[in-house]
């Protein structure tokens, strides 16, 4: 199989020739394994570490110049191509972006929506290098996808507001999603119409739950949420593509949720209360995918290679079961899991070829 096969044959919950693998890394672990394998050139850390997958978030940004500007602090702000605002902090590894300007803030009415327009335009982005990109990487399985129907509006607007307005003003709140939807859902299929039936994945970035349990009840998350990801799906699978949701946290419970929306896959499954891999798989795995299962908060960070490639056997091994798994880290490898780990995680594949 290519690899672009064994991916799709493994969302679509059949058994595929080996487990398949994906990869995200912050930067600084991205720059760890290119010393590692002595390249300047990602592809070539993935090529050698048999990587499925090749993910273009966004096209490139081709609109007008951002600006940025210094604060009187010192720190030095930075317009996003969504209209939000942000600072770079150091953390001790590497910079975090931290927002200090949301273009929606203190919107309150309908009438104040009406007014705004600072909504980011489709017209500023590249669909050439959509092509180009699927053009480049024609037998691995291409994913895209970023916004979707939560997490990045609030860059848009402050999270503390934004709930109070879900409980407070839920016809304002319906208005801002679907008004922010009408942008990526044409995004998204600029990226579909130009990667020509190449593209495998669609998926959409919003955070659900956190360590212990859902941001938002299940009911809520219908009616807020629901429509506009059955949006993103019909999209995704009118141009014959599987759509993945991404979420972090303790989601277990809108599993079902995502299911009736027509998710066919749900990702990172992190290590926390209710989304322990085995029950996810006898009670979902013959009706959604999953991907990601190797804890990255302690074992990849602290664990020796050793308890990393035994996990990932076990994960391997628990959810590969007629396909339905794509092998991955909770998370985005950090800059502080080192080398030999990442290294363990992808090896334990080997045990069941």
């Amino acid at each position: 199989m290519t690899s672009k096969e064994r991916v799709r044959t493994a969302i679509a919950r059949k058994t595929p020739d080996r487990v398949p693998a994906t990869m995200q890394c912050v930067e600084t672990a991205w720059e760890k394994l290119k010393k590692a394998f002595q390249t300047e050139d990602t592809d070539v850390v993935m090529e050698r570490l048999d990587i499925d997958t090749r993910i273009m978030a966004l096209p490139p940004y081709k609109g007008q110049e951002l600006p940025t500007f210094q604060r009187a602090d010192g720190e030095t702000v930075y317009t996003h191509p969504f209209g939000y605002r942000y600072i770079n902090k150091w953390n001790g590894v590497e910079y975090n972006a931290h927002t200090v300007q949301f273009p929606l803030q203190g919107v309150r009415t309908m009438e104040e929506l009406e007014k705004f327009c600072q909504w980011p335009s489709p017209e500023d982005y590249d669909y050439e290098a959509v092509k180009r990109f699927c053009d480049r990487h024609r037998d691995k399985a291409v994913r895209i996808g970023w916004p979707g129907p939560y997490q990045v509006f609030t860059y848009f607007c402050p999270a503390e507001e934004f709930y109070l307005l879900m409980a407070e003003e839920p016809e304002l709140v319906e208005a801002m999603l679907n008004r922010y939807s009408q942008f990526y859902l044409e995004l998204y299929e600029r990226m579909l119409e130009a990667g020509d039936g190449a593209i495998d994945i669609l998926c959409c970035c919003d955070d659900y739950g956190t360590q212990k349990s859902l941001l938002f009840s299940p009911d809520m998350w219908d009616t807020y949420f629901a429509g506009n990801t059955r949006k993103l799906t019909s999209l995704a699978h009118r141009y014959g593509c599987y759509y993945m949701q991404h979420s972090c946290g303790a989601v277990s419970r809108i599993i079902p949720n995502l299911i009736a929306c027509g998710v066919d896959m749900l990702e990172p499954v992190q290590k926390v209360a209710g989304m322990e891999v085995a029950a996810l798989k006898a009670e979902f795995g013959d009706r959604i995918a999953f991907q990601g299962g190797v804890d990255t908060q302690k074992l990849l960070p602290l664990g020796t290679p050793e308890e990393v490639k035994r996990e990932a056997e076990y994960v391997i091994e628990t959810m590969n079961v007629n396909g339905g798994y794509i092998l991955a880290p909770s998370q985005d490898f950090e800059g502080d899991v080192p080398v030999e780990n990442i290294l363990a995680l992808y090896e334990a594949r080997k045990k069941f070829l």
